[in-house]
């Protein structure tokens, strides 16, 4: 089966103009690319005024050098969409994966209702990455250990199952920071749904996203009674309530 993994850049997460497109096709046996693809979308690449307004609008140079050695192509986002489904007929596409895949599709639908285009993926089953991770990666002894030793947590104290994270536990590559560019993000994506596809992962499943993978940590609870001070320690998992278990 061939399969897409894709990826986009927005301007903001509430109204996300997309300004960056890529994805590649792969053979679901072989891991063979047969395809790969990358955007900068015409209609906010050239609204200045709306571009700024990008979190990573620093790395505007990145992509003019791109585009001058014609590795990235600056398209309207009409001709895009039209090109994306024209590789899912060519290439005979089953299923499309993102991470975090609920936000690109979200940007998807959102930019061809504005541009009036249609939409590539209303017609190809779109899977989240995420689960995949959470199901066969995140809950695992191994991947835990490797967390708490590097304190990849979240601000909230959980484990961190960014696309970063992950890449750089099955890569072993620690200093690993993500690009943020469409077409480098769906590569590591793509090796990360291939780690979770050899560690027993089916094709085309949807798995399910957690909305937090909770640790477990220490806590104290100090206890002033008739001038003594009493110190428990116990056990809590993060996000939860205050329920106490004395050690």
């Amino acid at each position: 089966m061939h399969y897409m993994v894709f990826d986009t850049e927005t301007v903001s997460l509430e109204k996300p103009f997309c300004y960056n497109v890529g994805y590649i096709i792969a053979d679901s046996d072989s891991g063979e690319i047969v395809c790969k693809r990358e955007y900068v979308i015409d209609q906010i690449w050239s609204n200045a005024e709306l571009f700024t307004t990008a979190y990573y609008a620093d790395k505007r140079q990145l992509y003019v050098g791109r585009m001058r050695a014609r590795k990235v192509f600056l398209e309207k986002w009409g001709y895009v969409t039209q090109q994306i489904i024209r590789d899912i007929k060519t290439f005979e596409v089953q299923a499309a994966y993102a991470y975090n895949s609920p936000f690109d599709e979200k940007v998807f639908a959102f930019c061809c209702d504005w541009f009036k285009t249609i939409n590539p993926f209303d017609l190809t089953p779109v899977f989240d990455i995420r689960g995949y991770v959470h199901q066969f990666i995140a809950f695992n002894t191994d991947f835990q250990e490797w967390a708490e030793s590097r304190k990849a947590f979240t601000e909230a104290g959980n484990f961190s199952t960014t696309a970063e994270t992950i890449y750089r536990y099955i890569s072993g590559q620690e200093e690993f920071d993500e690009e943020h560019t469409a077409l480098a993000d769906s590569e590591i994506e793509n090796e990360i749904l291939r780690y979770c596809i050899a560690q027993g992962a089916e094709w085309a499943k949807e798995y399910k996203v957690y909305a937090s993978i909770t640790r477990e940590v220490d806590k104290e609870l100090i206890i002033v009674q008739d001038g003594e001070r009493n110190v428990y320690t116990y056990r809590k998992r993060t996000n939860r309530g205050n329920t106490i278990y004395l050690k």
